[in-house]
């Protein structure tokens, strides 16, 4: 309810700011420059401009709430409003023409009492909060659905899951400086019902004794102390022990922000098979961040195979490469291995065999809730990433998984990831003489 009350008086005050601007404008034109009603048209389009910012804000704040639209999301957004309100305010101008004897007295009044507007003002002001008023009932009735496709029924077909038990595995390698940050934002999660699995990989730092202090203070947390194996190999012993109906991976050195369990079990319908978000990429040298992978993408298109739909999306950017900003179902990811063999893009190889043994959909979250701290001892770039020939590897592995008898459209994909490696791999060798 406090939340609520914030909000109403934010879209309060930022309606009188508008209010008073937009009667700023109309007495520039309107009385000082014009001093007349030549241009009078100039104040009624720039009232509906401001009723498209207004409606901009309002709707952002209501409708998409912690949502992070991408540049091309709020262009067409910005489209949209003003298409809309393009169609709408002539009629709305010819209505209030009509009702112009019912705010003659208002007129008489601001007259009598020597107030710099008149008439047109009020009726562009009234115009001006009318537009902004259908512009977001339109919005709210529309503009999710085509641009995000997101159903107005999310909520009703997916309660049955939020309830579910959610495995957390992180494997820990001498990740102290990092750790406590990163198992507090796993336990300030808004989705409770977790297990929380920490494989400490043979740590040499305090690693393992803090897991063992945050095990005593929850009893969510289950530690598993192994020699070092490998990052693969501690993910492989959290699959084994993990009893949650499904299945997230954290790396120690990141944090996930609240909502991370609780939005990616959200999308979660009887069909869906993986659950994916847009991810905060912090990048701890150079002191910057910015939100990736929070771009809606197409849904599988007609008589297009789950393969070609999977290349697709390998193409278009990486957010389906790690295994970290995911849910999985634990019933299928229990099944998978990472392989131990390879010591690069093990990740993607994963991802790839899980929806290979998934029939289903796959589902994204438009936010940023997955933080990954680019600049850790254990995030920079690797020379592994250096070495084309690792890329060839992991390319010859995506061939073996796509199969002897590609089609046409997955070979236009094949060749795309191809090509986007190859891109990558230059860029890796670039950034790593920064």
């Amino acid at each position: 309810m406090r939340n609520t009350t914030k909000r109403v008086g934010k879209f309060t005050i930022i309606g009188i700011v508008l209010s008073i601007f937009n009667f700023l404008v109309y007495t520039f034109l309107a009385r000082i420059i014009f001093s007349g009603n030549e241009l009078l048209w100039l104040d009624s389009m720039i009232s509906y401009a401001l009723a498209t910012i207004l409606a901009y804000l309002l709707h952002s704040k209501i409708t998409w709430k912690e949502r992070f639209p991408g540049r091309s999301g709020i262009i067409k957004f910005f489209i949209w409003n003003f298409l809309t309100a393009l169609l709408i305010s002539p009629f709305f101008t010819w209505l209030f023409g009509l009702l112009t004897p019912l705010y003659q007295g208002t007129h008489q009044l601001s007259t009598n009492l020597n107030l710099p507007f008149d008439y047109n003002f009020i009726e562009s002001t009234f115009i001006f909060y009318l537009v902004t008023l259908v512009t977001m009932i339109l919005n709210y009735l529309f503009y999710d659905k085509l641009v995000f496709g997101t159903p107005k029924n999310v909520e009703k077909t997916y309660s049955k899951h939020t309830h579910a038990k959610v495995s957390v595995i992180v494997p820990i390698y001498n990740t102290e400086k990092y750790l406590p940050k990163c198992l507090d934002s796993i336990l300030n999660q808004t989705h409770e019902n977790l297990e929380i699995i920490l494989v400490d990989d043979g740590s040499t730092d305090d690693s393992g004794h803090l897991a063992d202090i945050y095990a005593k203070k929850d009893k969510r947390i289950k530690v598993i102390h192994q020699k070092n194996q490998g990052q693969s190999t501690a993910r492989n012993t959290g699959l084994e022990k993990a009893t949650g109906d499904y299945i997230s991976f954290v790396d120690s050195d990141d944090q996930i922000k609240p909502t991370f369990i609780e939005s990616l079990l959200s999308t979660y319908a009887d069909k869906t098979s993986l659950s994916v978000c847009g991810v905060h990429y912090k990048r701890l040298k150079q002191h910057t961040d910015s939100n990736v992978y929070i771009n809606p993408l197409r849904n599988p298109k007609n008589q297009e195979s789950k393969k070609a739909y999977i290349l697709y999306l390998l193409a278009v950017d990486g957010r389906m490469y790690s295994s970290v900003n995911k849910l999985f179902r634990a019933s299928i990811a229990k099944k998978c291995q990472f392989d131990k063999t390879l010591n690069f893009a093990e990740d993607t190889k994963y991802v790839l065999d899980y929806l290979k043994k998934a029939g289903g959909e796959i589902a994204f979250v438009l936010e940023p809730l997955y933080i990954y701290n680019f600049g850790t001892e254990t995030s920079t770039i690797k020379t592994t990433a250096l070495n084309w020939q690792n890329w060839q590897t992991s390319y010859k592995n995506l061939k073996s998984w796509l199969g002897p008898h590609p089609t046409p459209r997955e070979k236009f994909w094949l060749h795309t990831v191809h090509l986007r490696w190859r891109i990558s791999y230059l860029r890796s060798k670039r950034r790593a003489k920064i």
